[in-house]
């Protein structure tokens, strides 16, 4: 809302202008609510939106002349954004407008300017990943563990370091056992600890408080699945070793680019039982290859 006003300020002091300013309406009016400056601009739903209305308007009817914005390091956190979009307005003769710069790209300085804040933005947000990732590794040194709840059979204490949560780590105990012992594949133990009405992971979370928030499953609390089975036996962090950045903006990176914590957990399982379970692990996808 206060970017909204602000840019209907700018336009509404600029009516009165020798640079006259009119408001082309509530219908093209762009929010990308959610949506950091570092996200590609045709990535950006109501950004492509805004292309399709000068796309598909005839070349002597644009819908708007000038496209402008709250600040631009809100819009775009990357000079090279910042440019490509540029270039598109110039190359459909569409004027670009910042409120908090006073950057109007219609004059030479304001473009030359619009460069100069774009290289700052961009050393800013490097610098906030710089100190960010920083401050994650020397938080993981001291035990902390990151993110917002704690794997399935541990909690976090008041200094977010883990702890055996005993309700979840009989749970994992059981798996291992059932796996190793009663020799049971992971579908018959999801399907055991639905009879048994153990609650899943997320459910568990939530429910104890580890997580806030709402369950976004569609199951019943109480649904596992194989693939949760198979994850909980092939984790180390059940052997006391803890792994972190094991993703890189929405991908899954390989094992052996994720990040070792030298301060390790405590212990679920014991490293025997827990080797004993990876040849299983690995005979049953060795097994299931083969009969492909």
């Amino acid at each position: 809302d206060l970017q909204k006003s602000a840019i209907k300020a700018l336009i509404e002091s600029r009516s009165r202008s020798d640079k006259k300013l009119v408001f082309a309406g509530e219908r093209y009016v762009y929010f990308d609510e959610g949506v950091s400056g570092t996200v590609k601009a045709e990535e950006r739903p109501d950004f492509a939106k805004l292309q399709e209305d000068i796309l598909n308007a005839p070349p002597d009817n644009k819908p708007f002349d000038a496209v402008a914005v709250y600040k631009i390091d809100r819009f775009a956190r990357k000079l090279k954004i910042l440019l490509n979009v540029i270039e598109f307005f110039e190359e459909h003769k569409i004027k670009f407008l910042s409120v908090n710069e006073s950057i109007d790209t219609s004059t030479p300085f304001g473009k030359a300017m619009l460069g100069i804040i774009g290289v700052i933005a961009e050393l800013e947000i490097e610098t906030i990943k710089q100190r960010t990732q920083g401050g994650r590794e020397e938080a993981v040194k001291s035990g902390v563990m990151l993110g917002n709840a704690s794997m399935f059979g541990y909690k976090k204490n008041t200094e977010k370091k883990a702890e055996i949560f005993e309700e979840e780590a009989k749970i994992v105990s059981l798996i291992f056992r059932l796996f190793i012992n009663d020799k049971l594949t992971a579908g018959l133990i999801a399907n055991k600890l639905k009879e048994m009405k153990v609650l899943s992971p997320e459910e568990s979370a939530i429910h104890h408080g580890k997580r806030i928030g709402k369950s976004k499953k569609k199951n019943k609390p109480y649904h596992w699945t194989p693939t949760a089975i198979r994850r909980i036996l092939a984790d180390e962090i059940y052997i006391g070793n803890y792994y972190y950045d094991k993703s890189k903006g929405n991908k899954d990176l390989p094992k052996e680019q994720w990040k070792k914590s030298s301060h390790p957990v405590p212990q679920i399982i014991d490293i025997l039982t827990f080797d004993k379970a990876q040849k299983i692990l690995k005979q049953s996808k060795h097994e299931k290859i083969l009969t492909r």
